[in-house]
């Protein structure tokens, strides 16, 4: 047995919560309707490997079956339960003789005619999945479609039972607890119908999770979350900021900041053109995992080589120690106004920069190609301000913005799960969530899809 098995070698008796689910749904009585379930599950809780065996069983006990595979964003769906699917059957089934794949419209064909195939919401159509015909639909992710995207889950819903001659026609949904104010709340746990059900499952009921996995989600996660996302429970999380756990009387320190030259400077870029988003510079050094901000560049309207030359005339880079520069990841590809990219600009000032010392800077380019994930990142700066354990987030005087955007940054009033980047303040916190995240990856030494130049 291992946490990854393939199709024959699964074994659903060593997570029972994933035993109860393939039993209902193979012996649901489906004269009363279609199956609906909920996998409610924490990090780690293997709900992507039960859909993933679930959906392909489906196709294999049923000729001409199709399931529908639905997330929010395609990319996301291709690079999570579509491959999961591919990985779990291709060790015993022959691709070009039992399945063949798509990877482009994420699609898998069988020997007996049965299906799998994509569908997305993030476009808005929702009514385009109308001329479906579907014995089962795998949704991932499910706190991802908001109120609006409700139509896109309904939508796929009423395209069951549209095949003949196929007992089974399920819906089944996977998803991280979010707040009960979320719909799939009150969809499936607050409203009692018997034709709905709802499993749930904690990281600690997966016996292949690593243990300093675990450890590192205690202490990355501040105790609400870690009730969310290590125990499974659906709770409400005060919303009305982002960064709850921030505390100005214990988080920030009314004095200045003394650099340790044998710790490397880090400065951390959020790129932003526009009235009202001015580009934003975070200093930050991180000592015995403990992060401090110590200083910012925040100017609305400058430019990436205006940038560093603010950080040149604070004195910042005439210290004796490594510089590593972080942030955002669409620096890398170009600049707006610039032919070259922020990042190559950067590199450039700090490769012909002579120090008060009359010696280079010794510095790195630590930028991930894509950024982290939105929830991520806001969950790991509000461990860093109060994990419950101890405080690991000090903000001094010399950055007076972080510490406004930090007590203050919201979300997006009615949107998706994104920042209001209307407020000017907003965008030095994003810079500090991406250097924290990327000093994070790099100290757990896991492949993160880095660049370092």
């Amino acid at each position: 047995m291992n946490s990854k098995p393939h199709l024959c070698e699964f074994n659903p008796t060593v997570i029972p919560y994933q035993y109860d689910v393939i039993k209902d749904v193979r012996s649901f009585d489906y004269s009363k309707g279609n199956l609906e379930v909920l996998l409610s599950g924490s990090y780690g809780s293997a709900k992507s490997i039960l859909m993933a065996h679930i959906a392909a069983t489906h196709c294999l006990m049923n000729s001409r079956a199709c399931v529908c595979l639905a997330r929010r964003a395609l990319p996301d769906l291709k690079r999570t339960i579509f491959k999961e699917i591919i990985d779990h059957i291709s060790e015993d089934l022959e691709e070009g003789k039992d399945y063949w794949v798509n990877e482009t419209s994420a699609t898998i064909g069988f020997r007996n005619g049965s299906t799998i195939i994509s569908a997305s919401c993030a476009d808005k159509k929702y009514t385009k999945v109308r001329s479906l015909k579907l014995s089962m639909v795998i949704i991932e992710e499910l706190i991802e479609l908001n109120d609006e995207d409700m139509q896109f889950f309904l939508e796929l819903k009423a395209r069951l039972r549209r095949i003949p001659g196929i007992k089974e026609n399920a819906l089944l949904a996977a998803t991280n607890p979010d707040a009960p104010s979320h719909w799939a709340y009150g969809y499936f746990i607050a409203e009692k119908i018997n034709t709905r059900h709802v499993y749930y499952s904690n990281t600690f009921d997966n016996p292949f999770l690593d243990k300093i996995y675990i450890s590192q989600l205690e202490q990355d996660l501040d105790p609400k979350m870690a009730r969310r996302y290590i125990h499974g429970e659906w709770i409400e999380i005060e919303q009305e900021v982002v960064y709850y756990q921030y505390n100005h009387e214990q988080n920030f320190k009314d004095d200045c900041y003394q650099i340790d030259n044998n710790y490397p400077i880090h400065l951390s870029w959020d790129f932003n053109i526009g009235e009202g988003k001015p580009l934003s510079v975070v200093l930050f050094q991180i000592i015995n995992d403990v992060m401090h901000v110590f200083d910012e560049v925040v100017v609305e309207g400058m430019r990436t080589a205006d940038s560093c030359e603010e950080l040149a005339g604070k004195g910042v880079l005439d210290h004796r120690t490594n510089y590593i520069v972080n942030g955002d990841s669409t620096g890398r590809s170009r600049d707006t106004r610039n032919i070259r990219s922020d990042y190559d600009i950067i590199k450039n000032y700090l490769l012909n920069y002579e120090n008060k010392h009359q010696q280079p800077i010794k510095f790195e380019i630590d930028v991930p190609l894509a950024n982290p994930a939105i929830r991520r990142r806001h969950n790991l700066v509000n461990a860093y301000c109060n994990n419950g354990q101890r405080i690991r987030l000090f903000v001094y005087k010399s950055a007076p913005t972080a510490d406004k955007g930090l007590r203050l940054t919201q979300l997006k009033k009615g949107g998706n799960y994104i920042e209001d980047d209307s407020k000017s303040f907003q965008h030095i916190t994003t810079a500090i969530g991406y250097g924290l995240c990327s000093e994070v990856f790099r100290k757990q030494k896991k492949p993160q899809g880095t660049v370092v130049l």
